[in-house]
């Protein structure tokens, strides 16, 4: 029999992973033509789902053609007839189904893969490239038209996209794969630094620090840190050194809450010596929302108050940013808009429509909200408001910093 699994912890509803997990038995061959599903109240007492639940995956499988219903027996595999045309199921893989973010992405992907007749059977990688390279070729064995992939972080020379041996149309989302030329749809990274920086700039801040986790080499990042570099040097300030806290290791989209509770994580304590320090950054741009949740939690543990005595851009505009005290400013993507351009483009390629652009980039929109504040000279907390010295004092013991830091 088979045994469907579905994650409590997803941001996907019960009924599209059971579908999900449908589609997959079925390309795979785990289940054949006409074979018996188990029935409903079987599928309640192995899943602990509701029979709605159920209902909903079925219904919708039987919509793809997946599935068919005989009255008073039960539910089947359909078979798949040799005068029609196979059916079309595009690969979505990203690095986990956890967060908003990830579930408005295939949203967003699905629509429009929907209403030109085509399936989606996703999966997660859980930022790992083995996992990732696995999972590829089980897919593309299985037959799939198309590929949509968020990467995992890891070593570009090992991918599975990269084999000559493998043809399937494919489009990355988020970030592009060095070395590899396919098409990529993603947020302007740069742009977005940039409207985070001018905010924090046009509040009076000069003493501004760019917080990151040591990914400064992954191109999202990297582009957001050469924003914060352009914005202080067109406005006739010396940028500083990028803070660095954590490991190589990629955050997981759980870390959301984890970050924002969890009071004495190493990073926290570390990023909460910075700022106990006299001369502390006034503003901080963290790379994402995950890494200003740090900074709010350290700010707390050393006694500093913000937005009064630091201000705090995030990056992302995750679910939790509106919800804490204050409320996180931060700049927006849109994944629903990514995963729908990623489509776009991914069903280009599989008409035979050349690649046009490499990098198709999103706007982003700068969200204010409570973390930021006009900056007030406050001597007896920061000292000198002179941005030169303000740098030196800052960047005066590196070793020292990058030691608590790390």
């Amino acid at each position: 029999m088979v045994l469907f699994r579905l994650t409590r912890d997803s941001s996907l509803p019960l009924h599209r992973q059971l579908l999900n997990e449908l589609r997959h038995a079925i390309l795979s061959g785990e289940l054949q033509p006409h074979d018996q599903l188990p029935g409903e109240i079987e599928l309640v007492e192995q899943l602990g789902v509701s029979r709605a639940t159920i209902r909903r995956a079925w219904q919708e499988a039987i919509e793809e053609e997946l599935i068919y219903r005989v009255a008073g027996k039960g539910t089947y595999v359909a078979a798949v007839q040799p005068t029609r045309t196979p059916r079309k199921v595009i690969g979505f893989l990203i690095p986990g189904f956890h967060s908003p973010f990830d579930s408005y992405l295939l949203m967003g992907a699905e629509s429009v893969l929907r209403a030109q007749g085509y399936g989606l059977l996703f999966a997660c990688t859980e930022r790992n490239v083995d996992e990732e390279n696995r999972i590829l070729a089980e897919m593309c064995a299985d037959g799939v038209a198309g590929i949509l992939l968020w990467p995992a972080l890891g070593n570009a020379n090992q991918r599975y996209l990269m084999d000559p041996h493998c043809t399937v149309p494919a489009v990355l989302m988020d970030r592009p794969i060095p070395g590899l030329a396919l098409p990529c749809v993603s947020s302007n990274n740069h742009r977005g630094g940039l409207q985070a920086m001018h905010h924090l700039l046009g509040l009076g801040h000069t003493r501004i620090a760019f917080l990151s986790s040591p990914h400064l080499d992954l191109w999202t990042i990297a582009e957001r840190f050469r924003a914060y570099e352009d914005a202080m040097r067109s406005a006739g300030l010396e940028p500083l050194a990028p803070i660095v806290v954590g490991t190589r290791e990629e955050f997981k989209v759980y870390a959301e809450h984890y970050s924002y509770l969890k009071a004495y994580h190493d990073e926290i304590e570390a990023v909460a010596g910075l700022l106990s320090r006299p001369q502390r950054p006034t503003a901080i741009f963290a790379m994402n929302d995950l890494m200003a949740f740090i900074v709010m939690r350290a700010a707390n543990l050393a006694d500093v108050r913000v937005p009064d005595d630091l201000s705090i851009v995030g990056f992302d505009n995750l679910t939790l940013a509106e919800h804490i005290d204050p409320p996180l400013t931060t700049v927006a993507q849109d994944p629903m808009g990514i995963g729908k351009e990623a489509a776009r483009r991914l069903l280009a390629l599989i008409e035979g429509e050349p690649a046009q652009d490499i990098l198709t980039l999103l706007p982003t929109e700068l969200v204010v909200r409570g973390s930021t504040a006009p900056w007030q000279r406050k001597e007896a907390k920061t000292g000198p408001e002179t941005s030169s010295s303000s740098v030196t004092a800052f960047d005066e013991q590196p070793s020292e910093i990058d030691h608590a830091l790390r």
